[in-house]
């Protein structure tokens, strides 16, 4: 009986989500469930979340799946890092103010910071054990911040339901102030942190691997600062990462894409046999038979190559960076032939990063990594540069370098430091959803697209518009981005 109550409590909070994608601005939530008959233990919070989660696996429609929709493929593929094959929108900036209309990322991730206040307000008033309702509400408010982040980065300040008694009111509101959309976001962040008993990190428990964590609330701080440009508050975030005495970097650099849950991944998008990860299909050209990452020799059937990595973007890497390990330059196709640069119709590298998939595909359960130590070290080294200058700042970016067999850093300007350590980001996070965010903070994401032949780039890009249809159904409550 039990399992049947669960299994249509996830179809109804399925309904819910799907239901608020028929109204682009009605978030409310219409649900019988209450404190009274159904918040009432562990094992329906933990329900509630599994709704709450949905959004960040790697399969379908969901944040980490490579469709072209979904908002992995907008960090990279309007960036030097990355060539979107099948979108010309995305890859030459003529995405119009339609362009989301009906689609990801807008659409559907709204009404899910409502569900997230929803949840968090019905455990707040269950009679569960106090202790048992933090853990929960701790989670529960990183969740939030997630989807709030990812709309903020896109979009830039929207109007979430983040008070529950307007959970049912159907008043459109407007836009928040970016200060009110950045403080509510690290106050989330902040009160999961300072939750006891909430997780500190998952990766020495299988059966919690996947879910948020302090590492990750941590992790999420950085970024809304790094963003931000708010440098003493990223040193201090980044700091914190440090101090938990947790993390580390992997000895060997693809080791960190291969073992799951190892100790340099704070977290990962969890691919497995019910969720599987579609990514490195979609980089092997139509014709791959086999070729060589570093000396690893990787066989598939034929790709679907809606993607490939910038030449342009390879020459980045220094001969000799064991991270060029980690990617195909050269392939012999199912004739035989060998394809190399330059030949028609390839239009860049493989960047497969995760050299130990298994089978032929088209689907691997494999995780998806977004945020690892490593990240932390750069923003850190960044950070302590914008304010102090280089000098102490070596340290941190030089522990990254070492393990990839590239020169340290020593005897650069401020500036010069800033623009070495956007490159090196590249280098070492590419497919991890952070290209564009870098260049935009760096004030390159524009330039780039102009040096790469995209003469439609202009400084408004920098955002995405809001979908037109949410602008007509506001009736002008709602402000269209500056350009749009």
């Amino acid at each position: 009986m039990k399992t049947k109550r669960i299994k249509y409590l996830l179809i109804l909070f399925a309904g819910l989500y799907l239901s608020g994608c028929e109204k682009y601005l009605e978030q409310k939530l219409y649900t019988d469930l209450t404190s009274e008959n159904f918040f009432s233990t562990e094992a329906d919070f933990l329900t509630a979340l599994v709704a709450l989660y949905n959004d960040f696996g790697p399969d379908w429609g969901r944040i980490y799946n490579q469709d072209g929709t979904n908002e992995w493929s907008y960090t990279m593929a309007t960036t030097d890092e990355m060539r979107a094959n099948w979108s010309s929108d995305t890859r030459n900036f003529t995405w119009g103010t339609t362009y989301f209309n009906g689609r990801r990322p807008y659409i559907p991730r709204l009404p899910k910071v409502a569900l997230c206040t929803d949840v968090i307000n019905n455990i707040e008033l269950s009679d569960a054990e106090e202790d048992v309702k933090a853990r929960y509400i701790a989670e529960a408010k990183v969740i939030r911040a997630f989807y709030m982040y990812w709309l903020w980065d896109f979009f830039g300040p929207v109007n979430p339901k983040l008070d529950p008694a307007t959970l049912t009111d159907t008043t459109i509101l407007p836009r928040m102030s970016n200060a009110d959309y950045v403080d509510a976001m690290v106050q989330d962040l902040n009160d999961a942190i300072s939750t006891p008993g909430f997780q500190d990190a998952t990766n020495d428990d299988w059966s919690m691997w996947g879910r948020f964590s302090k590492g990750v609330a941590r992790m999420l701080l950085l970024r809304i600062y790094m963003h931000e440009k708010d440098w003493a508050n990223a040193e201090t975030a980044a700091r914190s990462i440090i101090d938990m005495d947790y993390y580390s970097l992997e000895p060997n650099y693809e080791d960190v894409f291969n073992i799951k849950a190892n100790k340099e991944v704070i977290w990962a998008s969890h691919g497995n046999e019910a969720s599987e990860c579609w990514l490195p299909q979609y980089f092997f050209p139509g014709g791959y038979h086999h070729g060589y990452a570093g000396t690893t020799r990787i066989e598939r059937s034929a790709g679907w190559y809606g993607y490939a990595m910038h030449w342009e973007f390879f020459d980045k890497f220094q001969s000799g960076d064991l991270r060029l390990n980690t990617i195909i330059y050269e392939y012999i196709n199912t004739e035989g032939d060998t394809i190399r640069r330059g030949d028609a119709a390839w239009y860049g590298a493989i960047p497969l990063k995760y050299t130990g998939i298994q089978g032929v595909g088209p689907d691997y359960p494999i995780d998806i990594v977004v945020f690892r130590y490593a990240e932390v070290l750069l923003s850190l080294a960044e950070a302590i540069n914008m304010q102090r200058g280089p000098d102490e700042a070596y340290e941190w970016a030089n522990m990254v370098r070492a393990r990839s067999n590239v020169p340290d850093y020593s005897g650069m300007t401020k500036e010069e430091f800033h623009d070495e350590i956007l490159e090196e980001r590249g280098r070492e996070l590419y497919l991890e959803c952070t290209r564009r965010a870098d260049l935009i903070r760096h004030g390159k994401f524009i330039q780039y697209a102009l040096d790469r032949g995209v003469t439609n780039a202009q400084p408004h890009h920098v955002l995405f518009p809001i979908p037109n249809s949410v602008i007509i159904e506001g009736g002008g409550i709602i402000e269209q981005n500056p350009g749009y």
